[in-house]
């Protein structure tokens, strides 16, 4: 299933105010996000590296907030954990359209 521009604008938008920027940021740079795609894929595979592990994104996401959020939890302590959970959710939306 294809997303518009303005599905995906729609979606994030529900982020606006909620979030943390220096979190995303931080997000951004820490966990890669790998693409595989072969000839015969109608779209590619993204998996996320946590911790030197390699997990798959599509119908994962709570997993991956939880695992996130244990791994960041105590760094990131001074932003509260709903803001916590709410980027770290921004973040794997943004990666998965």
């Amino acid at each position: 299933m294809k997303l518009t521009e303005a599905e995906k604008k729609d979606i994030m938008s529900k982020y606006e105010g909620t979030t943390s920027d220096e979190l995303l940021t931080y997000l951004k740079r820490h966990f890669p996000v790998i693409e595989i795609n072969f000839d015969w894929m109608e779209k590619p595979i993204k998996q996320i590296s946590i911790d030197h592990k390699t997990y798959m994104l599509e119908h994962n996401k709570k997993y991956l907030v939880g695992k996130l959020f244990g791994y960041l939890e105590s760094e990131w302590v001074h932003l509260g954990e709903s803001v916590l959970r709410r980027t770290i959710k921004k973040f794997l939306d943004g990666i998965t359209l």
